[in-house]
Formats: C-alpha cells, sequence, structure tokens
C-alpha cells in the first residue's frame, strides 16, 4: 500500500512536470511568434504601400442617362414601352498602372486608362406594372463614354394611377446601379409651363466661292410662358466662311407667340469648300423661375461652284489662210471659276464658209479646252469673226461672247503677180519663137 502512495506521488511530479514543461514551450513559442511579427511588419506595410502605389483601380460603373415611356400616358391594360439609355461612365471608370523606380513614395511614371464594363444584367422591377420582356443577361461590354438602348415592353396595371418600377443594372466587377421610373397609367399631371424657342432660316439659294450672302434667322417662343435674357451667338466652322455681321445678338424676352428676326451676313473667299457649310447658333435663355436653359441650331449654307467661261486665245492653221484655200481656226476656251462649267458649246459668226459650231463638253475650273472649227477662207485681208459659248453650272445656264479677228493673205499679194510675171514670159517665149525661130526654120527648108 506503501508502494502504490509512493508510486502515485512519483505519476503526479512527473505530471506537474510534464504540465510545467509545456507551459513554458508555449510562452517560449508565443514570445518567437510575437518578436517575428514586429520584425516584419515594417516589411508588411511597405510591401502594401508599394502595390498601392504600383497600381490602383477605380471600379467601373453605369449609368442610365435617359429613359422613354411609350406612349407617354398608357390606358389600363394597355402594352407599352420603356426604352432605357445605358452609359458608362468614362470618367470614373479606369486603371491606374504605375512604372519605374520608387523615388520619395513616387514613381518615375504613370499611366492612366479607361477599361470597359462588362454588363451582367439588366433587370426591370415590377412594382404595379407588367414587364413582358425577360431580364437581359449578359449584355456584352460598354466601351468607356458608350451608350446602349435596352427595351423593354410592359402592360399597364387595370387601376389608373402613377407607378414606379425600377431598373436594376449588374456590372461584372462594378458598381451595380437601380434607378426609378414613372409610368403614368391614364392619370392628369400638371407640369411646370416652361418657354420654347423654335428657330426657322432663310437662307439663299446658293452661295458661290468668293461671294457674298446673307441669312435670315427667325427665332419664335412657341412655348406657354415667357423666355428672358435670350442670346445668340453663331460661330462659323469653316475657316473660308466668315460672319461679317455681329455674330452676337440679345433679346430682354419673348412672350409666347413672339418672335426676332435678324439677318446673318456672310463673306466666302475662292477657298470655301463646296457642300453645306454649317453655322452653329447657340442660344441661352432663362425660364420665368429662372433657371437656365440652353440649345444648339445648326445653319446650313449652300456653297455651289460658279464657271467663268472666256476665250483665251484664237490661232489659225495656216497661220495666214489665202483666199479660197481651207484652213483651221482654233479657239480655246478657259474656265477661270470656281467649279466646273457643262454642256460648253462655241457657235461660230463669220463670212467664212465651213462648220460654224463646235461642242466641247465640260471644262474643269483652272483649265482650258480647245474650239475647232474647218473653214475655207473668201476674202484677203482681215476677216472679224464672233464666237458664242454657251454652258451651264449650278447656277444655271449661261451665254458669252467674244470679238476676234483672223488674218488672210491679200489677194494683190506676190502669188497674183508671179502668176501674171510667168504668164507674159510665157506669151514673149511663144512670140519669139513664132516671129523669129519658125521662118529660119521655113527657108533652111
Amino acid at each position: 500500500m506503501a508502494i502504490h502512495v509512493e508510486e502515485k506521488g512519483q505519476q503526479g511530479f512527473r505530471q506537474r512536470k510534464g504540465n510545467t514543461g509545456t507551459a513554458a514551450g508555449r510562452k517560449r513559442s508565443l514570445t518567437r511568434v510575437f518578436f517575428t511579427i514586429v520584425l516584419l511588419l515594417p516589411f508588411i506595410i511597405i510591401s502594401s504601400s508599394a502595390s498601392d502605389l504600383g497600381e490602383s483601380t477605380t471600379n467601373p460603373t453605369v449609368i442610365i442617362t435617359n429613359y422613354e415611356v411609350t406612349p407617354a400616358v398608357l390606358l389600363p391594360g394597355d402594352m407599352g414601352t420603356i426604352t432605357l439609355t445605358i452609359k458608362n461612365t468614362a470618367e470614373s471608370a479606369s486603371v491606374k498602372e504605375n512604372t519605374g523606380i520608387v523615388s520619395g513614395g513616387t514613381f518615375a511614371s504613370t499611366k492612366s486608362s479607361d477599361i470597359n464594363i462588362f454588363i451582367e444584367n439588366v433587370h426591370l422591377e415590377e412594382n404595379g406594372i407588367e414587364v413582358l420582356t425577360g431580364d437581359f443577361d449578359r449584355l456584352g461590354e460598354l466601351g468607356p463614354g458608350q451608350s446602349v438602348p435596352v427595351t423593354f415592353i410592359i402592360r399597364a396595371p387595370s387601376k389608373n394611377g402613377i407607378y414606379f418600377p425600377e431598373a436594376w443594372i449588374d456590372v461584372k466587377d462594378g458598381r451595380s446601379t437601380r434607378y426609378p421610373l414613372t409610368v403614368n397609367v391614364n392619370t392628369d399631371i400638371s407640369t411646370q409651363k416652361k418657354p420654347s424657342l423654335s428657330v426657322t432660316q432663310e437662307l439663299p439659294d446658293r452661295v458661290a466661292p468668293g461671294e457674298d450672302g446673307t441669312a435670315t434667322i427667325i427665332i419664335e417662343n412657341t412655348g406657354l410662358t415667357r423666355a428672358s435674357d435670350i442670346s445668340l451667338v453663331a460661330n462659323s466652322t469653316v475657316k473660308s466662311l466668315v460672319l461679317t455681321s455681329s455674330g452676337r445678338y440679345y433679346a430682354e424676352h419673348l412672350e409666347p407667340g413672339e418672335n426676332m428676326t435678324f439677318d446673318m451676313n456672310i463673306a466666302t473667299d475662292k477657298n470655301t469648300p463646296l457642300g453645306i457649310d454649317p453655322v452653329v447658333l447657340s442660344i441661352t435663355y432663362h425660364n420665368p423661375d429662372g433657371t437656365p436653359e440652353k440649345q444648339t441650331e445648326i445653319i446650313g449654307i449652300p456653297v455651289k461652284g460658279r464657271a467663268e467661261i472666256a476665250v483665251s486665245s484664237v490661232t489659225t492653221d495656216p497661220v495666214r489662210p489665202i483666199p479660197g484655200s481651207p484652213f483651221t481656226l482654233i479657239i480655246r476656251v478657259e474656265n477661270t471659276g470656281t467649279d466646273q462649267a457643262s454642256s460648253v458649246r462655241a457657235i461660230l459668226d463669220s463670212s467664212f464658209t465651213g462648220t460654224k459650231t463646235a461642242f466641247i463638253g465640260s471644262v474643269d475650273k483652272d483649265s482650258d479646252a480647245p474650239a475647232i472649227f474647218y473653214l475655207q477662207a473668201t476674202k484677203d485681208g482681215s476677216v472679224p469673226v464672233n464666237v458664242t459659248i454657251s454652258y451651264t453650272d449650278d447656277f444655271g445656264s449661261h451665254m458669252v461672247s467674244e470679238q476676234a479677228s483672223v488674218m488672210t493673205s491679200p489677194s494683190s499679194g506676190l502669188l497674183p503677180v508671179a502668176a501674171a510675171v510667168l504668164l507674159v514670159a510665157i506669151l514673149a517665149g511663144a512670140a519669139y519663137w513664132y516671129f523669129r525661130i519658125r521662118p529660119g526654120k521655113a527657108h533652111a527648108e
């Protein structure tokens, strides 16, 4: 029994010793872990800071810039549509990358670029209306600043009222969007009466490069209340088309149905491009409650080219035609205008005989073309000719006339004299032979 008690006491001592050893071991282990964390903590902080400096990303998001309910007022039980315009907010959807060696907490270079958004789901929460179209799943990527329309088919409930369905848009790795909508089911809602400015224009049919023109602008208040502090600024988007009148106009106010009219004088040069050249009108005004409104209108000035035809030269082949002989008359027609001349035809009026009409076709601007006439000289000296040229351009049909003269060899020139001398020589030789040589031959026989 004593031996058992002693063994039991020894066993208790060994157990306490083991427990004591275990507690000491645990204490030493915790101490080592604590010092290890303390030593590594600065490196962990530095690494985390460097990682944050190295690359930062702003999660992409989308917004609903506009929505339209068609028809605007539904009758109970009617079907309609809701069209959402979803846009990628490029300003806050970007990734920033830093490269280079850190110096003083900054990197050598930084690059920031927009990222696309992947639209996972577009859902329309009913909230009283019936949505007949299912969700749009995995709609796809939307680039920075891009918009996409999404249309849901709905059915109005049987009870009149104003309902507020909600659009839910989920994007990948980004913030989801919730946007309340308003659907009017056969309910009269009084809206704030506002002014509305409409712009009409009276433009010239066409303005040729290098010419001036006048455009009349009429601004009318087609709204329900007064528009105040109306300001208009006109700016041309084409350098060679300028406003010679003031480009700024002002009216203190316009009552409903009233209008203001002003003339806008325009000047162009030869380099003004052909076509519809835009002038931008920026209009600002105030509502009755003082809130500002702004609208932009485009005035298209029609600029069309005008051809200018003239005779540049008159030549003949041969240079001095001989009366009774054929020759070629070449009249070169040039276009010094700003557009092509079409259907160009030249008609000759002169005492020469031969072809009197020459069809040229078209003459481009800053170029020329020949009108060729095949004629026969009828008399000598300076012979006047008149050429009439007809052509068409964007301004219609035109006709110009030019006077010229053709020099022919005179009929009393060297050729008739030479012919007369030759004839006299022939007659003299015949007489000499008849009166002198012939009698001698007769006596000899």
